[in-house]
């Protein structure tokens, strides 16, 4: 069996409960400073990585490949990366969230490939 998808639904849930817990957090203490590391959160962090499992379910042969676990470990440091550095941003320390949107931008390149090149795995019906 293929854990691959189910890796990308698991590290999504995590971040979308971070993301949601971020939001009441600004809600409660009725200061929005983080509002884009929390928007990032659950962008990057919920839906992009589900969208990922959901490729990797759909097309489970593409999902076998070294490049396919390559790029859940890439993908996942960028989006765990991401609201936190976004949120050290506020704080004028903008490094981490530079990293972190080299290794989003990667993890989309190398899923690009991945597509591509399984293009024909893919079962419409």
């Amino acid at each position: 069996m293929n854990a691959l998808p189910l890796r990308f639904f698991g590290l999504a849930v995590f971040l979308a409960i971070v993301g949601m817990a971020v939001g009441i957090y600004m809600g409660i203490a009725e200061d929005h400073t983080l509002a884009p590391a929390h928007a990032h959160n659950n962008l990057v962090g919920w839906v992009t990585m589900a969208l990922y499992g959901l490729y990797y379910k759909a097309v489970p042969v593409a999902g076998q490949s070294r490049l396919a676990q390559a790029h859940f470990w890439l993908a996942a440091a960028g989006a765990v990366t991401m609201g936190v550095g976004i949120a050290l941003t506020t704080q004028g320390v903008a490094v981490v969230a530079i990293v972190a949107s080299l290794l989003v931008i990667a993890a989309m390149i190398l899923f690009a490939w991945i597509v591509w090149t399984y293009r024909a795995g893919l079962r419409l019906a």
